[in-house]
């Protein structure tokens, strides 16, 4: 696919961009190598700046230095000489301020440090990211609304999940955030929806009828989403044993991904109409207090990752079953599944088809499968016949959904460059977060009151065998794509 040259957006105005955290993993993992990719597609300004903002003690070539290996480390393997000279030109516009979140004049030094880079009575459009623990997001937006006044400035906050730990909790926060800030103004990420096959998932329904049609609850027998992975949790273990793996990636990624795939295409595709669709099927999920609904596991080295996690049952894989409160959607089971230290990496949706009454149970359903990873690609599977033998086997039309060619951006460059363009369509409103922390939050309750405590698997099985019994009472199994 050639791409039109006049349609590469670029950034023509100053741009400040700040990173509150730049010392953390998030940072070195994804925002520098993502910003190095724009800087390489000439996405940027002439007027820009860089700022690391965290409580680290480092000096501007310390900072500089961190930013530039975990660049190289992140492209190392098609890393050139050519890069070498981009990165060069970028680190003139990489900067590092050090100061404590919860510190007002700390902040006041930060805004003179920025007026110094930008000798101008007007303020240049100013980006924020929040690569920061939860608990220090509350004093940060606290000191940008006493000392920014972002009511009267260009100011945009970008802020990664999770965005409170239950309903009341998020509610709370945004309370928070209405009081002092634009709702134009926030962007909640969720880096699942600058994957390029998410975002595929409203124009492919949008601009192609007869995928819509098949993917009407009518049509469908059962839907499943997967995300399966062999990495444990890392030095992500504090954090992750206080959410659990429901929290950290069903309530935001696995949701948002069903909900795209099963919301009303507004023929307006603007943010807000897109988002009122997706918080309609979020309201309308429901859980059922059954154990057969939910299965959870524990990958059998967790508690020897560290100290404080010896005797924990947090659950590193959960499979649930829910089901859409809709007369379209009536008696069609929806199955979610995510694990960490199992045997592949695979993130992929299954769409069943119902088939006729009068087929064979044996024979295969029609399947709608659209893959995230590995490969990014959407694939059709039908029957045939064979005219000689007359054995009937699948079909399967595949093609790839991936981006192609060079001016492909990674997701955090994606979203960037989605609020630089005030585009909100692939982030979160807050009537949608608020939703599934909703569902969540049932889900969550259920485990309590029944005191589940999650099966062990081995690592580098394909999970506990509980996640089999969601099945029970249907001639449904879990699909794996070939």
């Amino acid at each position: 696919m050639k791409t039109d040259m006049h349609s590469i957006f670029r950034i023509k105005d100053p741009l400040i961009f700040t990173i509150y955290g730049a010392s953390g993993d998030l940072a070195k993992l994804k925002i520098f190598p993502a910003l190095f990719a724009l800087a390489e597609q000439k996405r940027f300004p002439e007027a820009l700046a860089i700022v690391g903002f965290a409580r680290s003690q480092k000096t501007q070539e310390d900072f500089r230095k961190d930013f530039s290996q975990s660049v190289k480390d992140h492209y190392r393997e098609t890393w050139g000489v050519y890069q070498d000279q981009i990165l060069e030109s970028l680190l003139n516009q990489v900067y590092y301020f050090s100061g404590q979140y919860d510190r007002f004049d700390d902040f006041k030094k930060y805004k003179h440090f920025l007026s110094d880079k930008f000798k101008t009575k007007n303020w240049p459009q100013h980006l924020m990211y929040f690569s920061v623990p939860p608990f220090v997001v509350k004093p940060i937006l606290t000191q940008v609304a006493e000392v920014f006044n972002p009511k009267e400035s260009d100011v945009r906050l970008i802020l990664e999940k999770p965005f409170g730990s239950d309903e009341e909790s998020a509610q709370h926060l945004f309370h928070f955030l209405s009081h002092n800030y634009h709702e134009s103004q926030l962007y909640f990420l969720d880096h699942y929806l600058g994957k390029k096959a998410v975002r595929s998932l409203i124009p492919l329904r949008h601009m192609n009828r007869i995928l819509n049609s098949m993917l009407k609850g009518r049509e469908i027998a059962n839907i499943q989403i997967s995300a399966i992975e062999p990495m444990g949790v890392g030095e992500r273990v504090g954090y992750f044993d206080e959410v659990g793996t429901i929290k950290d990636v069903v309530q935001s990624h696995l949701l948002q991904v069903l909900a795209m795939l099963t919301m009303s295409i507004p023929i307006d595709d603007e943010a807000e109409r897109v988002q009122e669709e997706r918080t309609a099927i979020l309201n309308a999920l429901d859980f059922k207090p059954d154990k057969n609904h939910l299965a959870l596991g524990q990958y059998d080295s967790y508690r020897s990752e560290d100290e404080s996690v010896k005797n924990s049952n947090t659950e590193t894989f959960a499979a649930l079953r829910l089901s859409i409160n809709r007369e379209t959607w009536h008696d069609v089971p929806i199955f979610l599944r995510t694990g960490k230290k199992l045997d592949t990496k695979h993130t992929y949706l299954v769409v069943e088809l119902k088939k006729f009454s009068f087929q064979d149970a044996e024979q295969e359903p029609n399947r709608v499968i659209i893959e995230f990873y590995p490969h990014e690609r959407i694939q059709i599977r039908l029957l045939d016949e064979d005219g000689a033998t007359l054995r009937k086997g699948e079909i399967a039309a595949s093609e790839s959904i991936a981006c192609h060619g060079d001016y492909c951006l990674p997701e955090h460059g994606l979203l960037m460059l989605d609020v630089v363009r005030g585009e909100k369509r692939f982030f979160l409103g807050m009537p949608e977060i608020t939703a599934s922390w909703h569902i969540i939050d049932q889900v969550m309750a259920f485990m309590q009151q029944k005191k589940l405590k999650p099966e062990i698997y081995k690592s580098g099985c394909s999970g506990p065998t509980g996640q089999e019994n969601l099945m029970k009472g249907t001639p449904f199994s879990w699909y794996k794509p070939s």
